[in-house]
């Protein structure tokens, strides 16, 4: 997942190398001032089911207040964590874990 927003295990730390890939995201938010943006926390199936959700809701939060850093204004955009409620591949081998691991952008 070369364009993926990676965080710090078990974390919700964007890692810095993950921070200009929202730069974009953060100027054209800025170019188009009707937009909103609905972020989206994920995780894979390992540990407890309640720490995941906390997890993904915490990392959800963190993007959006690294766009709010970059000059977005916080009410249009919304986070939200799901945890492992919403797998895009499987939960059995590394590879689908990692895939289900993500925070995702969505314009509503």
């Amino acid at each position: 997942l070369p364009e993926a927003i990676r965080f710090r295990p078990g974390k919700a730390v964007i890692e810095p190398k993950s921070r200009p890939l929202l730069r974009p995201v953060a100027q054209l938010m800025k170019d188009r001032p009707q937009l909103k943006l609905r972020i989206e926390g994920h995780t894979d199936s390992r540990g407890r089911a309640a720490s995941n959700l906390r997890l993904s809701d915490r990392r959800a939060k963190a993007v959006r207040a690294l766009l709010v850093r970059y000059g977005v204004q916080r009410p249009r955009l919304t986070a939200q964590g799901f945890g492992e409620e919403r797998p895009i591949a499987s939960n059995k081998t590394a590879a689908g874990r990692q895939k289900n691991r993500r925070v995702e952008l969505h314009v509503p």
